[in-house]
């Protein structure tokens, strides 16, 4: 979009009234002369009017709102996020007639994929369904990506994942080169990335659903998100296991009531430190919204991302890996 500056009298020389009046009328370096800011944005919109600026439009003048009330969301996200809750319920409440055209249903059912529209712009969806990314999901996911692209479709992401399932079994059946390649559709689509943050966003999966690190176009958390490298939990067991086995190769005898009290203190650290309030205080997000007005606000950023044409990567994504 049009970029519009206001410039203080502290950031700009002889910008006092005087000067304004002298550049406007000797010097010819003001174009316009502004009383106050007021009257400097309302002769800006005047200016931004007679650009002859175009954007694409919706696809139709009319769109159908959500069949289902907005407010309902208020209790759609449990209040212990360990227990899943299902984004259908979600996106049934945001988009256009709450029409959504799910992708690979039975595949990777952990994550939905899917094609609606909201205020009439077409949307991909990739929401969680269970938290955990397995292999399927993530392959999914990527071809979904490649998809959007083909089509020139914004894409959303809705958050509520712990990260990439681990353990011998996933190792073994390649969630490592899987993840990746959803890491890889994400890092180079070039269609225009709105997320939302609905419940945990953890580790790599924060990545993989294009976390800030992955620049999405703008980001949003409800109040009831959490975001960190690692949960809680899991953050303060490994810096236990690793104390455990340092206190081991040193033959050295193990203080577990100073592991309880590490531990403890690890887990209330990032508990705070992964609340809505305290990453938007940091900028980490655009914003903590109120969950009802999610289609509003994903409305008003896909108008946004819509100044540009929104194009995607063509053959750009590089070789992925069998």
């Amino acid at each position: 979009p049009p970029l519009v500056k206001m410039a203080t009298g502290e950031e700009s020389d002889d910008e006092s009234l005087g000067g304004a009046d002298m550049h406007a009328r000797t010097s010819g370096l003001a174009d316009y002369f502004a009383l106050d800011e007021p009257d400097a944005i309302r002769l800006a919109r005047r200016v931004v009017r007679r650009l002859n600026w175009r954007k694409v439009e919706p696809t139709s003048g009319s769109f159908p709102p959500p069949l289902y009330d907005a407010d309902e969301l208020l209790g759609v996200v449990p209040g212990d996020l360990r227990v899943p809750f299902d984004p259908r319920d979600v996106i049934a409440r945001i988009v256009d007639g709450s029409d959504f055209d799910e992708f690979k249903p039975l595949y990777g059912a952990s994550l939905t994929t899917g094609w609606a529209a909201l205020h009439g712009y077409p949307v991909g969806i990739l929401a969680n369904a269970q938290g955990v990314l397995f292999s399927q999901e993530s392959q999914k996911a990527a071809q979904f990506i490649q998809l959007a692209n083909q089509r020139d479709i914004p894409l959303i992401f809705l958050h509520n994942t712990t990260g990439y399932m681990v353990g011998r079994e996933y190792e073994q059946g390649g969630i490592i080169k899987h993840g990746a390649m959803m890491i890889n559709a994400v890092s180079n689509s070039t269609v225009p990335h709105l997320s939302v943050l609905m419940g945990a966003s953890y580790g790599a999966g924060h990545y993989g659903m294009c976390g800030r690190a992955y620049d999405p176009r703008f980001l949003f958390s409800w109040p009831s998100a959490k975001s960190a490298v690692m949960g809680p939990q899991q953050l303060a067991g490994v810096l236990s296991i690793v104390a455990r086995a340092s206190a081991a190769a040193k033959g050295r005898p193990y203080d577990e009531e100073a592991d309880a009290g590490l531990r403890a203190m690890v887990e209330q650290q990032i508990e705070s430190e992964s609340l809505p309030m305290f990453l938007s205080g940091r900028l980490y997000d655009d914003g903590v919204i109120d969950p009802r007005d999610t289609r509003t606000v994903l409305g008003l950023c896909l108008s946004a991302v819509h100044n540009a044409p929104v194009e995607g990567a063509r053959g750009g994504f590089g070789v992925f890996r069998m």
